[in-house]
């Protein structure tokens, strides 16, 4: 009953959502804040050099610009569909744009049985039930990684140390190669082609529409940019991009999409229309009210 009286107004702006991010920002800001301060007292009893210390502070803060941004822009992507408040607390906390929006997207199609749920449910209105349905799938996927780090990393982490100094195949000045960094390249290639199938899911279904791309495109530009600044950092010794490398691809891919979609909107080309899985969501809509 308490549910139903929640549910009976429900708003993704309600005052309540701003509130409840409030208190995660205030808790967010002052363990920060604990931190600062404890690690500078620390400092200063160990005697480190003062200037040493404004250093490294001040690059962090530099270093932190870009990422920043890219998660503004992971806010400013959800907001349509989930409002302000919930993407605000959800990548406040923990989590990344691609991770964001890719949960979120997944959750939507999910519910709605079409590859537009998030314009579908921003068209019907977003329910209380849409939202902790998007909000489940998003957190408690997020939360696998510091939950295994919290429970098995004092475990794992003397057998991952003794692995990273061995060597396969006869040895590093054999030819052979390091076991720690053929697992960190596997599972980055691993990460790579799961969001190369997922990009090429869209224009298998529909390639008529210009929209289905957006993915593949910026998935493409991002990889190229990283290339590219990896030159940089690696040949040209422009060590600084160690840290706005992935950001700038981010951002850099998401302005060309976005310049692609404004064409599309301005010249009238072919975009996926909310109605492409309507037969879907009916399908979804009728097992939901047989299961209710």
């Amino acid at each position: 009953m308490l549910i139903n009286l929640l549910c009976a107004d429900f708003n993704l702006d309600d005052p309540l959502m701003y509130i409840l991010y409030a208190i995660v920002l205030v808790f967010i800001v002052a363990l920060a804040v604990f931190y600062l301060v404890s690690s500078l007292m620390r400092a200063k009893k160990l005697g480190m050099d003062i200037l040493k210390i404004k250093k490294v502070i001040t690059s962090s803060i530099s270093f932190s610009i870009l990422p920043a941004i890219g998660i503004a822009l992971g806010i400013v992507t959800l907001v349509g569909s989930l409002g302000v408040a919930f993407p605000a607390i959800r990548l406040s906390v923990i989590g990344s744009l691609q991770y964001e929006t890719q949960m979120a997207d997944g959750a939507a199609n999910a519910i709605t049985g079409s590859l537009k749920g998030l314009e579908i449910l921003m068209l019907r209105g977003m329910t209380a039930q849409d939202l902790v349905t998007i909000a489940t799938v998003m957190s408690l996927a997020i939360m696998a990684g510091p939950v295994f780090v919290l429970v098995f990393y004092r475990r794992l982490q003397p057998k991952v140390g003794v692995l990273l100094t061995k060597s396969a195949g006869g040895g590093t000045k054999k030819g052979g190669v390091n076991i720690g960094e053929l697992l960190f390249q596997v599972t980055f290639i691993g990460m790579t082609l799961g969001y190369l199938a997922m990009s090429l899911t869209s224009p298998s279904k529909n390639g008529q529409y210009i929209d289905a791309y957006y993915n593949f495109i910026a998935l493409v530009i991002a990889m190229i940019l990283m290339y590219i600044f990896d030159l940089l950092i690696t040949k040209t010794k422009h060590k600084w991009l160690d840290s706005f490398a992935t950001p700038l691809s981010m951002i850099i891919a998401m302005a060309v999409v976005a310049i692609i979609s404004f064409c599309a909107q301005k010249y009238g080309w072919a975009t996926i229309p909310p109605e492409a899985g309507k037969a879907a969501e009916d399908v979804a809509n009728a097992l939901s009210a047989v299961m209710i």
